[in-house]
């Protein structure tokens, strides 16, 4: 056994960097799944190009437990294995007990699904990217993560494998001057755009368009004053080219609520029933009845 093992070393150590780019952090990862842990979910996704079989997206997460010595000792290594591979990434990240912060990796072209980083209180996390070394365009790369938390004797461990376009190929939308929204015309010019009131956006406070983002859950009273400024922004004119916009971006606030107390969520559904209340566009109107069914789940 010991010989092969120095067998398959060498062969290794022979082979190309690039195409070991991130092979220690694979083998740790499978490492730490072959344990005897305490399996909490598991989720798997599998995307494929239907005329050509290539893979578009994959996302493979493990949310377990671990409290043996030696499924310890494989975090530890998980985390070496990081250090080892990050010369190869070309994204590479730390955090400690980030608290509220989190981070998303997109899985395919990031629109409907990426896996979260960083939610669990107190926790720490650590990932990087890498280009997929079999893909000559360079559009699609890797991403690894690992989440954990040490907590009465025992670890509560992520760990996340994701494919998806890299941000590069994912920001290239960027050079496209003007869209259409509900037949009218939204300027773009490649840093931020304007809807028809001449108001404009940051790009990235919009649209979630890199590979990896972050995302800060909000305190209650900063959810309560960036509600306020977009029901206030609505109701100065409810039938306008931005008004879906701020319906949209309402909705995705109720959509992330934890913070409020039911009396704020309360306080909110009464404001959202006005807004509601002064348009005729039945899109909008919709968005309303979502947000409302959000703030009372």
């Amino acid at each position: 056994m010991k010989s092969k093992n120095i067998i398959l070393t060498a062969m290794l150590m022979a082979l190309p960097s690039a195409l070991m780019a991130q092979e220690n952090i694979e083998k740790t990862f499978e490492a730490l799944l072959n344990e005897k842990n305490v399996e909490i979910k598991t989720q798997h996704s599998l995307e494929r190009d239907p005329e050509t079989g290539k893979k578009t997206a994959q996302a493979d997460v493990y949310d377990f437990e671990v409290s043996s010595p030696t499924g310890l000792s494989r975090i530890k290594a998980i985390q070496k294995a990081f250090e080892k591979d990050k010369d190869a990434a070309y994204q590479y990240r730390t955090v400690s007990h980030p608290g509220s912060d989190y981070m998303s990796l997109a899985v395919g072209d990031g629109k409907s699904q990426s896996v979260a980083i960083g939610k669990i209180k107190g926790s720490d996390y650590i990932y990087a990217c890498f280009l997929d070394k079999d893909d000559p365009e360079k559009k699609y790369r890797y991403a690894y993560a690992m989440e954990w938390l040490e907590k009465d004797k025992k670890t509560q461990v992520r760990l996340a494998i994701t494919y998806a376009t890299t941000q590069k190929y994912r920001q290239s939308w960027k050079n496209i001057r003007s869209v259409i929204v509900n037949g009218n015309e939204i300027n773009v010019d490649g840093q931020s755009f304007s809807l028809g009131s001449g108001l404009p956006f940051e790009i990235g406070s919009v649209f979630n368009s890199d590979s990896i983002f972050f995302n800060r859950e909000r305190s209650s009273e900063s959810w309560l004053s960036e509600f306020n400024t977009y029901k206030n922004l609505f109701q100065k004119n409810p039938d306008g080219t931005a008004a879906s916009h701020y319906a949209t971006y309402i909705y995705k606030l109720c959509k992330n609520a934890q913070s409020l107390e039911d009396v704020e969520k309360n306080m909110v559904v009464a404001e959202i029933k006005k807004l509601k209340a002064k348009t005729e566009d039945d899109f909008i109107r919709n968005l309303f009845d979502m947000s409302i069914e959000r703030l009372k789940k």
